[in-house]
C-alpha cells in the first residue's frame, strides 16, 4: 500500500532531491512500489508482514555503509548514513519507519560505532531522564563544560562528533543562542533595567554573551526550569555575569495553571521549550506569559522548521524527537490572545530557514 506523503512534510523543501535514491534499488521492501515524480512523492506503507523484509534491506544498507568506517574516523560514514536514514524516512510511512526502519537501524552493529560519539551517546542515554537536556545543548555550544565527556571518547567517536555539532541545526542553534542574548541587550536599550525572562532556561548560557548583562544594565533576569541541575548552573552565572540573575525551579504545568508568582516582565523567552509542545499546549503557554509582560514588553519564541536533514539521525541514534513547525504554524501559537492586546507581531528566520522566531508585543 502506498499513501500521498502529507502536506506539512512536503514543508521539509523537497530534501528528497538532494538525496541519492539509488541507494534504495537494492531493497526488496519496494520492488513493487510505484515510481511517483519528484513532485508528487509518495509513502510506502507495508503491512506487518513484511517488516522482516524491510528489516533485512535496513541492515544490509548499513552493513555497507559500515565499510566507511575507517580507523579513527567515522566522518564518511557519519555523513553517508544520515543520507540514508533521511532517505528512508521520506520513503516509508510514519508507521512503517517507527515500527520496522528505526528498531532494525538500533538493532544494528553500527550503532555500537556511532554511540562512540559523546554527543550522540548522551543525547540517547538521556542522563537526565527526558530528551534535549542542557548538558546536550552545551554539546552542540561546544561549550567548556562538555570537554570532559568529548576527551574521554574515542577518536572515532570524537570524528562523529565533529561532524555532527557542525551540521546545519547545530548551527542554526548557536544562532540562537546569540539571538537570545542580542534580545537581552535590545530590552536594555528599550528601556532602563528591564526585567526578563528565561523560561526552561537549561544552563543559560546566553548570560555569558550578553554585554548589558556584564555591564549592570539589566534590573532582573529570572530562569526558571523544571530541572534543579541546570538551576544550579545557571544561578552560578549570579557570581560570574550578573548578581541580578535568579534562578527558581518551576514546570510549565504550573506556569500553566497560575501556581508561580513570576511578576512582571520586558522581555520574555523560551529558547528550545516550543520544539516539545503540543499546539493547543502552545497556544495556551504563549497567552500566559503573554500576561506576563509589562506593556511595551516582547514575547520571543523559537520552534524549529520543517526540513531538518539530521531529523531521521536524531530519532534513531539520538532518541531525539523534535515537533517541527512552518511559518503558519508557529504563527498560530499567538491564537488565544486578544488581538487588540497586541502592539504588534513580527516572524522571522534564521538564515539557513531551520528555525523559525515568533515575537509579540504588548499594547
Amino acid at each position: 500500500m502506498v499513501v500521498r506523503k502529507d502536506v506539512k512534510d512536503m514543508a521539509s523543501g523537497g530534501l528528497s532531491l538532494f538525496r541519492d535514491r539509488g541507494l534504495l534499488n537494492s531493497f526488496r521492501s519496494l520492488d513493487s512500489r510505484p515510481k511517483p515524480a519528484i513532485d508528487d512523492r509518495l509513502l510506502v506503507d507495508l503491512p506487518k508482514s513484511f517488516y522482516p523484509v524491510v528489516a533485512d534491506d535496513v541492515g544490509r544498507a548499513l552493513s555497507d555503509l559500515a565499510s566507511l568506517a575507517a580507523p579513527g574516523d567515522y566522518s564518511a560514514m557519519t555523513d553517508a548514513l544520515i543520507d540514508l536514514l533521511g532517505l528512508l524516512k521520506e520513503t516509508f510511512s510514519d508507521q512503517t519507519w517507527r515500527d520496522a526502519v528505526l528498531p532494525a537501524a538500533r538493532r544494528h552493529p553500527i550503532a555500537n560505532l556511532i554511540h562512540e560519539c559523546p554527543f550522540t551517546h548522551h543525547s540517547f542515554t538521556r542522563p537526565r531522564g527526558y530528551p534535549g537536556d542542557a548538558g546536550l545543548i552545551d554539546f552542540v555550544y561546544r561549550h567548556p563544560a562538555a570537554r570532559p565527556a568529548q576527551e574521554a571518547a574515542t577518536d572515532a567517536g570524537r570524528t562523529v562528533m565533529a561532524f555532527t555539532v557542525n551540521v546545519t541545526a547545530c548551527e542554526a542553534v548557536r544562532h540562537r543562542r546569540s539571538i537570545l542574548a542580542a534580545k537581552i541587550d535590545e530590552a536594555a536599550e528599550r528601556r532602563a533595567k528591564p526585567a526578563i525572562l528565561s523560561v526552561a532556561s537549561g544552563h543559560l548560557r546566553e548570560a555569558e554573551l550578553s554585554v548589558a548583562l556584564k555591564r549592570g544594565r539589566i534590573g532582573r533576569l529570572l530562569a526558571v526550569d523544571q530541572d534543579s541541575e541546570s538551576l544550579a548552573v545557571a544561578g552560578a552565572y549570579q557570581d560570574s555575569v550578573s548578581g541580578v540573575i535568579e534562578a527558581r525551579q518551576e514546570t510549565v504545568r504550573q506556569i500553566l495553571a497560575g501556581k508561580t508568582d513570576l511578576g512582571r516582565f520586558d522581555l520574555v523567552y523560551a529558547a528550545g521549550l516550543y520544539d516539545y509542545l503540543d499546539a493547543r499546549v502552545a497556544a495556551r503557554l504563549t497567552r500566559v506569559l503573554f500576561e506576563h509582560l509589562n506593556a511595551g514588553g516582547r514575547l520571543l519564541i523559537p520552534n524549529f522548521l520543517w526540513g531538518v536533514r539530521e531529523e531521521a539521525y536524531m530519532e534513531v541514534f539520538m532518541d531525539w524527537y523534535l515537533l517541527y513547525r512552518t511559518r503558519s504554524e508557529i504563527e498560530t501559537f499567538a491564537d488565544e490572545i486578544a488581538p487588540a492586546a497586541i502592539r504588534s507581531q513580527r516572524y522571522t528566520d534564521d538564515a539557513a530557514g531551520t528555525i523559525g522566531y515568533l515575537e509579540l508585543e504588548r499594547a
